[in-house]
């Protein structure tokens, strides 16, 4: 099933995409596209993405190319410390050398200079005071390290804003614990999942109907509510 909005504009960012190291896969690119062109086009007027953990710049690449292509005055606010500290595959801290050097590489020839701007801290010393469209946390998956960088930027989230987690679902519990916890909290909607790439809405400020939990059981790619959400993102994305 694929989410993408348009393959003109997809086939580049993903080719460009599986050039730089790291493990978002292609289905969950596909969401996260449409999903950044989505809330881009339901909120012109805020034009900020962030994103939370960077490390060599593969989602980046996604998110700023969408933010390039849908709306250029918008800006994408990549955080991250670059320290060469992640989270393993299994949910166990990692060291690497320091990855400053090599996003920048890989925003340079993206072409994404003019696009993204980069915030070499730790979320939460960065001090924000902007509407976010779009909020997507990669960063550390330790419980207090993802409850710390939805907490510090959820009082910026405009109205009716979206959210990505990435590793819903895999060896990480904190995620997807964090992630139930606040659906179950009406926090956040469920839109979509694709691989382990989990994208809402946020809820929180909204009246009327706050959306509704995720089903017990089953793929969400097999659930109609689900498949229509996507195909809604599809379509407006397709549209810009």
């Amino acid at each position: 099933m694929k989410h993408a909005p348009d393959i003109l504009l997809t086939v580049p960012i993903l080719e460009r995409m599986r050039a730089v190291e790291g493990w978002l896969d292609d289905d969950e690119a596909d969401l996260l596209i449409a999903g950044t062109a989505r809330a881009l086009a339901d909120l012109p007027a805020v034009g900020n993405v962030v994103e939370i953990g960077s490390y060599f710049g593969r989602s980046t690449c996604v998110l700023g190319s969408v933010v390039k292509t849908v709306s250029p005055e918008a800006r994408l606010y990549a955080i991250d410390p670059h320290e060469g500290i992640l989270t393993g595959p299994d949910g166990p801290l990692m060291r690497v050398d320091p990855t400053l050097d090599a996003f920048r590489q890989t925003i340079a020839e993206a072409g994404l200079g003019g696009t993204v701007v980069p915030i070499v801290r730790r979320s939460r010393d960065v001090r924000w005071d902007r509407p976010i469209a779009f909020l997507y946390i990669d960063g550390l998956h330790d419980t207090a390290g993802i409850r710390d960088d939805f907490t510090h930027f959820e009082p910026w989230l405009a109205r009716g804003a979206y959210v990505a987690f990435h590793d819903y679902g895999r060896q990480l519990p904190s995620v997807k614990a964090f992630v139930d916890e606040l659906v179950s909290l009406k926090v956040l909607a469920w839109v979509a999942l694709a691989g382990s790439l989990a994208l809402l809405r946020h809820e929180r400020a909204l009246d009327g109907d706050r959306g509704a939990d995720r089903p017990d059981s089953g793929d969400e790619l097999a659930d109609p509510v689900a498949l229509l959400r996507i195909a809604e993102l599809s379509a407006f994305a397709g549209g810009r």
